[in-house]
């Protein structure tokens, strides 16, 4: 008699699936990868993976690798990304760079939903970040006005770049050191980041004589709240 029952084939671990994908992902020098690309080179469909995991991003973060974003972007989603790369770069990413495989987002996509050039997103992701206002950011970004005398007793300019300023809010983890304060938990806090030794003393506009602290604790109102 013929047996009609239907047999399951490669039934796969999920502990398996994820090895399956760290190997594709190795051998094709992908930290990006899309469910399309992963099932044609595999042979394992898209059911199994939702099978096991749920979603194919759900999948792709217990491989501890990133899915290949689909044509909606937020701008939440859009910023995550930036500061992705820019802590890969470990600089202000250029225009340029934003692309694969260092980005799974196009500069375009940037470009078509904030309607900006690439350097003012830069100043509104750090906006976002620190919660300061993009004009002050810019303000302090832009190279002031200053006597020959005063220049020449420095060896850097009294403007922080935004590279710098970056680096400095992503040493405290952007939050403040004092009251432990952030953005992101706290509404309304907004994170300066001031000279150490002032620029006035010949202090320089560097990452180890720059330090980030919110505006309540920068003018002595820190007791005021809660640590």
């Amino acid at each position: 008699m013929t047996n009609y029952s239907i047999k399951r084939f490669h039934k796969y671990s999920d502990n398996e699936l994820i090895e399956r994908l760290r190997t594709y992902a190795k051998s094709s020098d992908l930290f990006f990868v899309s469910i399309e690309g992963f099932s044609k080179a595999t042979g394992i469909a898209e059911t199994t993976i939702t099978n096991h995991f749920g979603s194919w991003k759900t999948f792709c973060e217990r491989a501890k690798l990133a899915p290949r974003y689909q044509r909606t972007v937020s701008k939440g989603e859009l910023f995550e990304n930036l500061d992705r790369i820019w802590k890969a770069l470990g600089r202000q990413p250029r225009a340029k760079e934003v692309k694969q495989p260092l980005s799974p987002i196009s500069i375009s996509r940037y470009h078509k939903e904030f309607q900006k050039p690439w350097y003012n997103i830069c100043l509104e992701f750090l906006s976002r970040k620190s919660g300061a206002s993009v004009t002050e950011i810019e303000r302090e970004a832009r190279p002031s006005c200053v006597s020959t005398s005063q220049q020449n007793s420095h060896t850097t300019r009294r403007a922080i770049p935004l590279s710098i300023r970056y680096e400095v809010l992503k040493r405290h983890n952007f939050r403040c050191p004092k009251c432990g304060r952030s953005p992101a938990t706290h509404e309304g806090v907004v994170l300066h980041v001031d000279h150490k030794k002032s620029w006035a003393n010949r202090g320089e506009s560097l990452v180890e004589n720059l330090q980030c602290i919110c505006s309540d604790c920068n003018y002595g109102k820190s007791n005021q709240h809660d640590e």
